[in-house]
C-alpha cells in the first residue's frame, strides 16, 4: 500500500484499494472452544466468554449471524461494497477438519462475502487446516489471525497464554507458503511496558511475513482471573497517555506496509473493570492521530 499522506496504513483503506469498494466485516461464533480453556484454564484477561459474542450458544446458526450482521450494517452504511465473514470467537481451528469445512463453507451461500477471515492460536494450525485454508482463497481473500500477544515468554506465561514465541514464528512459516494476509495480534499495556518493548516488538514483527497487525489494550474484564489480580492490587491498568505514546512508538518502527487492522480494543457491553478511559474509543484513536502529527510521526518513519 502506498503511504501519500497517511500516517499509518488503516485497515479500511487497504480493504478499499484491494477490492475497489468499502468493505465491512461481520463477526462471526462457530461455537468453538480454547484448547488453552480446555486444559490449562484459559488466558488471565478472558472471562468465561472470552472473546465470543455468544450468540452460537443462543442458538443462533452461524448462516442467521451472517444474515443479521448484514441487516444490522445495511441500516449503518448506505454503500456496501462486501463484506468478510470473521470467525472471532475463541480459537477457530480448534476443531476437526470435516467441522471447520462445514462451519466455513456456509460462507458461499452468500455471494456478497468477498473475505473469510479466521481467528486462532499459533499452536492450534495443523497443515491440514492451513490446506484447507487454501482451498478458500481461490475464491476469497483469506485473513489468518494470529494471538502473540508479545514477544516476551516469561510474560506469556504470566498471561497464562499456553503457547511460546516460537510457536508463533513456527505458525508464520508454515502459513507463509499460502495466500494468506497473516494478521499478529499483540497486546499493549503490561505493567512496566516501555518504549524499548514497543521497538524491540516492531523490529521483530517487521521482519516476519505478516501482513498485518491488530493492537489490543490489556484490560480487565470482569470475572476475569485478571480481575482478581487487580483488586490485589497487583496489576495496574497503563494511564491513557502512556498508552498512546507506546501505540505511536510501535507504529513509528513498524515495517510501513503492515497494515494496521486495530489501535486499540474494548471490552463487551457492562464487562470493563478497568481503565475506564477505554471505554472512550474514538477519543483514543483521534488522540493517536494527534500525537502522531504533533510529534512528526507516521509508520515506518524509523523502521531500518
Amino acid at each position: 500500500m502506498e503511504m501519500k499522506n497517511k500516517l499509518y496504513n488503516d485497515l479500511s483503506s487497504y480493504l478499499k484499494e484491494l477490492f475497489g469498494t468499502k468493505i465491512y466485516k461481520i463477526t462471526i461464533d462457530a461455537g468453538l472452544t480454547c484448547p488453552n480453556r480446555v486444559s490449562g484454564g484459559g488466558c488471565i484477561y478472558c472471562n468465561d466468554r472470552g472473546s465470543g459474542t455468544g450468540l452460537f450458544s443462543k442458538g443462533i446458526s452461524i448462516e442467521e449471524q451472517i444474515r443479521i450482521g448484514m441487516e444490522g450494517l445495511k441500516g449503518k452504511y448506505k454503500k456496501i461494497g462486501g463484506y468478510i465473514a470473521y470467525f472471532q470467537s475463541y480459537t477457530n481451528t480448534f476443531a476437526p477438519v470435516p467441522v471447520l469445512e462445514k462451519n466455513w463453507s456456509i460462507i458461499r451461500n452468500f455471494k456478497e462475502i468477498v473475505g473469510l477471515s479466521v481467528g486462532t492460536r499459533p499452536d492450534c494450525l495443523p497443515e491440514e487446516v492451513l490446506m484447507l485454508l487454501n482451498e478458500y482463497s481461490k475464491d476469497y481473500k483469506v485473513f489468518l489471525e494470529l494471538g502473540l500477544q508479545t514477544i516476551d515468554d516469561n510474560l506469556l506465561k504470566w498471561i497464562n497464554r499456553g503457547h511460546s514465541v516460537a510457536d508463533f514464528v513456527d505458525a508464520v512459516k508454515r502459513a507463509s507458503k499460502y495466500d494468506f494476509h497473516i494478521v499478529a495480534h499483540i497486546i499493549i499495556g503490561f505493567m512496566g511496558q516501555n518504549r524499548d518493548d514497543m521497538i524491540k516488538l516492531a523490529k521483530f514483527l517487521s521482519k516476519e511475513n505478516i501482513h498485518g497487525v491488530k493492537i489490543h489494550l490489556l484490560y480487565v474484564a470482569k470475572n476475569s482471573p485478571l480481575e482478581k489480580e487487580y483488586e490485589k492490587g497487583n496489576f495496574v491498568p497503563i494511564e491513557r497517555e502512556r498508552y498512546i505514546e507506546l501505540v505511536c512508538t510501535f507504529l513509528e518502527h513498524l515495517r510501513y506496509d503492515i497494515v494496521i487492522h486495530r489501535l486499540t480494543g474494548d471490552a463487551h457491553r457492562g464487562e470493563l473493570i478497568a481503565p475506564k478511559w477505554s471505554e472512550d474509543k474514538a477519543g483514543v484513536l483521534r488522540d493517536i492521530q494527534n500525537f502522531m502529527e504533533k510529534e512528526g510521526i507516521f509508520q515506518g518513519k524509523m523502521w531500518i
